[in-house]
């Protein structure tokens, strides 16, 4: 018997010393991947943060939208007769300019719904109510001649026969060998003056590639802190021969702020 208790007893105080050993690991073990859980989750909010303040923000800005989930865009309507039947469609200005649009407001809104993209012609009257976002000019725009009418006396410019005239100077884009190589266009950001509780952003141009300018214009400049929220701007851009239209510059500016 006292062989045998003399040979149990370090065999009993080996396993407890491994016991502790297994604890101090176990320890050791969960403490690293608390450390490495918390420092994920810190990572994780650190990342949304700077994408928040670095992404969403600014695009919101750009906009002044409160959200996007009634926002309609609306495009100009121009018809092709295909012998049978006029056919609505879009030009090509406005869809480049929604292009150039497209990210900047689904960085800034998560209810944007695409599907609500309408051909002045089709736009409910409704709509014209809601939150807009209007591309293309009052030839072919029906929401934006509309809008523009309504805000007549806002505006320090007027558009027709063929020139852009801000507060006495006409503006035009030049074209040579048939083909437009400098162009202009406008931004109007404001409140919708249909229904002052929404708002309107209006983009349109001398021609397509003034529209394409003015969009560009506003997504790469719109979130300046130095920028009023409600405003109007006139920029110029050249343009290529390939049709791309370069870095918009300002030509004039003006607070629309009552």
């Amino acid at each position: 018997m006292g062989v045998t208790q003399a040979m149990r007893e370090p065999l009993g105080s080996g396993r407890a010393e491994g016991d502790i050993a297994m604890n101090v690991v176990a320890g050791a073990v969960g403490s690293q991947i608390l450390s490495a859980a918390v420092a994920a989750v810190l990572t994780g909010i650190g990342t949304l943060v700077r994408w928040f303040v670095v992404k969403r923000l600014p695009a919101r800005r750009t906009w002044r939208y409160l959200n996007a989930g009634g926002l309609s865009i609306v495009l100009d309507t121009s018809y092709i007769d295909t012998g049978r039947y006029q056919r609505p469609v879009a030009g090509l200005g406005q869809v480049r300019a929604l292009s150039v649009l497209v990210p900047s407001l689904t960085h800034a809104y998560r209810d944007l719904d695409l599907e609500k993209v309408r051909l002045s012609a089709h736009l409910p009257g409704s709509e014209m109510e809601h939150d807009l976002l209007i591309l293309g000019g009052p030839k072919n725009n029906e929401a934006a001649r509309r809008i523009l009418e309504a805000m007549t006396e806002a505006l320090p410019f007027r558009l027709g026969e063929g020139v852009i005239t801000w507060e006495g100077t006409a503006y035009t884009g030049d074209a040579a060998n048939g083909e437009v190589v400098r162009d202009c266009g406008y931004i109007v950001r404001a409140a919708n003056p249909l229904n002052p509780d929404k708002r309107v952003v209006l983009i349109g141009g001398w021609s397509t590639y003034g529209t394409v300018a003015a969009a560009r214009w506003l997504a790469e400049s719109g979130a300046s802190r130095s920028l009023p929220a409600d405003v109007a701007v006139l920029v110029e851009a050249s343009v290529l021969r390939d049709g791309h239209v370069s870095t918009p510059r300002v030509l004039r500016q003006a607070s629309l702020s009552r």
